[in-house]
């Protein structure tokens, strides 16, 4: 009520230098409340983004590094009958992988879903690697998400056998 009657005594002029003072004073508010909160998190995530771009590309050059060389179909023999599951099983336990496999789920004759969780990055890399040159098994899918621990992912992917024909 004071205020009110403090408002209503000032002089024309004073009552407009009021208002506009008060609209400056809530667009401020917004500004710190609203719009530069956003636009934190608009840089935080555009970094986030540019960081698994550069993720990509470094398994994107591995792959390149190993993939298997044109017309090379070595190494695939025995292997191409065993089924997706034993194949993962077995090549996983080998590399010390197994104990960090949380999901094992077919998808198909010839593809599989995993998930890997806080699992060495370069491990899972060579890994990977070894079920393309060795097996003819390529990655169709992959997502990764950094672990609190440095070197560490948490991975979900899908294999796929490569088919004849």
């Amino acid at each position: 009520m004071r205020v009110r009657q403090w408002f209503e005594n000032l002089a024309a002029r004073e009552k407009a230098l009021v208002l506009a003072a008060g609209v400056l004073a809530v667009i401020a508010f917004f500004v710190i409340a609203v719009v530069r909160p956003l636009a934190q998190d608009q840089r935080r995530l555009g970094q986030q983004v540019a960081d698994k771009q550069a993720v990509l590309e470094d398994i994107e050059r591995v792959a390149a590094r190993f993939g298997p060389a044109p017309g090379n179909n070595t190494g695939q023999g025995n292997t191409s009958t065993e089924s997706l599951v034993v194949l993962v099983d077995r090549t996983t336990r080998t590399r010390g992988l197994g104990a960090y496999l949380r999901r094992n789920e077919p998808d198909g004759a010839a593809s599989i879903r995993l998930r890997f969780e806080n699992v060495p990055f370069d491990d899972l890399v060579a890994w990977l690697a070894e079920m393309q040159v060795a097996h003819g098994i390529g990655v169709a899918n992959f997502n990764a998400e950094s672990t609190a621990t440095a070197g560490r992912v948490s991975a979900n992917m899908q294999l796929s056998r490569a088919t004849n024909g």
